[in-house]
């Protein structure tokens, strides 16, 4: 039995335009989780940082409510990219809001996750709708930003949409 596609059973998403200058506030494109389990955002940051940035991922039960900030899980690489540990991830970290200490981001790729029972719920209504925000505090670097929807509810060879 043939092995299934990554792209059957996994949804992926341009948050940001590449390489987006990020000392102007971002607003990623929303996406919408009612139709998978997991998501997965990778945010890759030029090697020149100046000045921190906030990242948060808002939330809302509809494309782009920002009603309530998601608690989510992050790990940065070890290493600079293309670099010696540039694929070893930190151990998981939570958070609610991550300075994006330039010193330390820059260069590197920071991995983002969440699953949909983790989503923030009030009164029955799951903001199923998340947007990855930057503050554009840096004064100088870039970020491109994608995610990965994964564990559809149905699986298909073409994956349902997640933008509309």
């Amino acid at each position: 039995m043939a092995n299934a596609l990554f792209t059957e059973e996994n949804l992926i998403i341009p948050l940001s335009p590449e390489a987006y200058d990020i000392n102007n506030a971002l607003e990623c494109n929303s996406f919408h989780m009612k139709n998978y389990n997991h998501a997965t955002i990778v945010c890759y940051f030029s090697d020149a940082l100046t000045n921190d940035n906030v990242l948060t991922v808002e939330c809302g039960a509809t494309d782009s409510a920002d009603t309530a900030d998601l608690t989510f899980h992050y790990r940065l690489a070890g290493g600079v990219n293309q670099l010696v540990n540039s694929d070893v991830l930190a151990a998981d970290a939570i958070a609610a809001t991550l300075t994006l200490t330039a010193a330390t981001y820059q260069g590197r790729i920071l991995i983002l996750e969440w699953s949909a029972d983790e989503l923030p719920t009030v009164a029955d209504v799951v903001y199923d709708w998340c947007t990855v925000d930057l503050d554009g505090a840096a004064t100088v670097g870039t970020a491109t930003i994608i995610a990965i929807l994964s564990e559809p509810r149905d699986k298909r060879a073409i994956m349902r949409t997640a933008i509309v």
